[in-house]
């Protein structure tokens, strides 16, 4: 896997398998988001998941979770999914 200095801590695969593990990674996002390490791909992020700046760590979740980010020192692109309605879970992971 590639990165750099700045996307290091996010440049992992993270299962996500209940929603406190979801809850976690919307806010080490939204964290990162803030704070300029990356940024949100709206034009890759999946047609069913409401923005990303709409999105709360504290549920109410559409059934389909899908955001890509990209890092915004060195490009590495990263993906947050998870599919809610049934309880599949998901991942955060570098793509």
């Amino acid at each position: 896997m590639s990165g750099c200095e700045k996307c290091s801590d996010l440049n992992r695969v993270v299962p996500i398998k209940l929603p406190a593990q979801l809850k976690h990674a919307i806010r080490i996002a939204k964290e990162n988001v803030a704070d300029g390490t990356i940024s949100i791909l709206e034009n890759e992020t999946g047609q069913w998941s409401q923005p990303f700046n709409q999105l709360t760590s504290s549920g109410g979740w559409d059934d389909l979770v899908h955001y890509v980010f990209v890092c915004n020192s060195c490009g590495q692109r990263f993906q947050l999914s998870a599919e809610t309605y049934h309880g599949a879970g998901g991942e955060w992971k570098p793509i």
